[in-house]
């Protein structure tokens, strides 16, 4: 992923996706390409039903003392269950993050082309996301990550951890004890939806946001 994705769905419309979420305009992010650092979307259970909420992207865990210069924002899936500090905070704070498409970079007859990757009906896309509260940072969120599908293979190794809509049910959930094995098949069987790919016309690359998904 190139350091952006895109978010064009409407407040209502993930309120009806996920009931009794109540998200107005003022919980929308003010731009539809959400990059680096800069507040995005994400949704998490509540007491009752699902709750919106910002958090800036680019995860700071809160068991550092200072605020890394380049925080990640995206994490590879596999293993995170083992890693002994974002462990915890991948079995306590786990969030869904909405978006329309995301973008990758890929090389094209000599020049590189961003390319524009949606669901094929377009319908919104739900990233399986860890955040957490840093005393200095705030609220912060990154993505998580697996092995790119056929489709997207030729273009980045790595894509997206997108979840259906019972998965989403499974990733918010509170459990009592974190399900290991069943987060592990989750892993090692994706279902990610149909999705398309098409070029961005008329917009040159930018090193800046040349990052792929870790």
């Amino acid at each position: 992923m190139c350091g952006s994705y895109e978010l064009r769905a409407k407040a209502r419309a993930l309120n009806r996706q996920f009931p009794p979420l109540h998200l107005g305009l003022p919980d929308m992010p003010h731009s539809v390409e959400m990059l680096p650092a800069e507040p995005v979307l994400m949704i998490t259970a509540g007491a009752i039903g699902y709750l919106g909420n910002k958090a800036r992207w680019g995860l700071v865990g809160s068991f550092l003392d200072r605020e890394p210069r380049s925080p990640p924002l995206t994490m590879p899936s596999e293993g995170l269950v083992t890693k002994p500090f974002y462990s915890k905070i991948l079995k306590r704070s786990r969030c869904l993050i909405p978006a329309t498409a995301f973008h990758e970079w890929q090389s094209l007859a000599g020049r590189w082309q961003k390319m524009r990757i949606s669901h094929a009906k377009g319908k919104t896309l739900m990233f399986a996301g860890i955040f957490d509260h840093h005393p200095l940072a705030g609220t912060t969120c990154a993505i998580l990550t697996t092995v790119a599908d056929e489709m997207l293979g030729g273009v980045q190794a790595r894509m997206p951890l997108i979840l259906e809509r019972e998965e989403c049910q499974f990733w918010l959930e509170d459990h009592a004890e974190f399900p290991d094995e069943a987060f592990e098949m989750l892993l090692h069987n994706p279902a990610p939806p149909p999705l398309m790919i098409e070029a961005v016309v008329d917009e040159a690359p930018s090193p800046q946001l040349s990052l792929a998904f870790a």
